[in-house]
């Protein structure tokens, strides 16, 4: 693979600006209306942004790969030490914030490559029909299936809206890195073909 990324470079970046966000889709050419009073926020994905760039054009840049991780839930811990159950969703509000983002980044590309790895009490396995935290989680992978991996968009058609399902892995265990590393490589790798095949 390394061969074919002459005249192309990886970037890592930590955060990523609403004005890049903005600039991403205005370089698609598919929208022209844009509310840019917010240009210097930024969105800061736990596990960062890895863009593709051409050396040679300034203009050229791709998302390969965003990633979070997210810990949810401290009740187990609390009803142990005495205390009182807390409410139920704050990494999962900030999730869906950016995954908002990047979904609207993309719209135009027939990829999402984007990953989450949730863990905590909150996500404890089996989940069923009345867990508050999963059905938010859910609902923000446009009612697909969670614990699989999609980078591609589907159903739909080009003329028609497409589905943007994204690589959501969410248990009560602590993720281990390694487990993390493969399934990030695969987004990551899928991604870079797509772009220079």
């Amino acid at each position: 693979m390394a061969d074919h990324l002459e005249g192309y470079a990886l970037k890592f970046d930590k955060e990523l600006s609403f004005r890049r966000l903005i600039e991403t889709i205005r370089i698609s050419g598919h929208r022209r209306e844009f509310d840019t009073t917010f240009l210097a926020r930024t969105i800061k994905p736990d596990g960062g942004v890895i863009w593709l760039i051409k050396k040679d054009n300034s203009e050229y840049r791709r998302l390969l790969l965003v990633s979070e991780v997210k810990k949810q839930g401290t009740n187990k811990e609390r009803m142990q030490e005495g205390k009182a159950r807390q409410a139920q969703g704050n990494a999962i509000e900030r999730l869906g914030k950016n995954l908002t983002g990047i979904r609207a980044a993309l719209n135009h590309e027939p990829l999402t490559p984007f990953v989450c790895f949730g863990w905590g009490c909150d996500f404890e396995d089996p989940y069923d029909r009345d867990s508050f935290v999963m059905s938010k989680v859910s609902m923000m992978n446009e009612f697909y299936p969670l614990n699989r991996t999609y980078v591609f968009k589907r159903d739909g058609s080009a003329d028609r809206n497409r589905f943007a399902p994204v690589s959501m892995y969410f248990r009560e265990p602590e993720w281990k890195r390694e487990e993390m590393f493969t399934i990030l490589k695969e987004v990551a790798e899928t991604s870079l073909r797509y772009y220079l095949f």
